[in-house]
């Protein structure tokens, strides 16, 4: 049986900042999971999973603003 790897996008900016953005529909809370880790977040990982891409990748920039105001400038 052949099994699909889940799409993936991964982006690591110059600031040390890793965002992954994962389909993978196996997850109860929804179909898509966004993930952003880094040395500008202090360690802290933010993490969203859910239905609705926009909604999820927009909360995940509001997360991010908060702990490195000027980050996604």
């Amino acid at each position: 049986m052949h099994r699909w790897s889940e799409p993936k996008l991964e982006f690591q900016s110059g600031d040390h900042l890793v965002a992954i953005v994962e389909m993978d529909g196996e997850r109860e809370r929804g179909r898509w999971t966004v993930r952003a880790f880094g040395e500008p977040l202090g360690g802290e990982l933010v993490e969203w999973d859910g239905d609705d891409l926009d909604a999820g990748l927009s909360r995940v920039m509001a997360e991010l603003r908060e702990p490195a105001p000027g980050l996604l400038d």
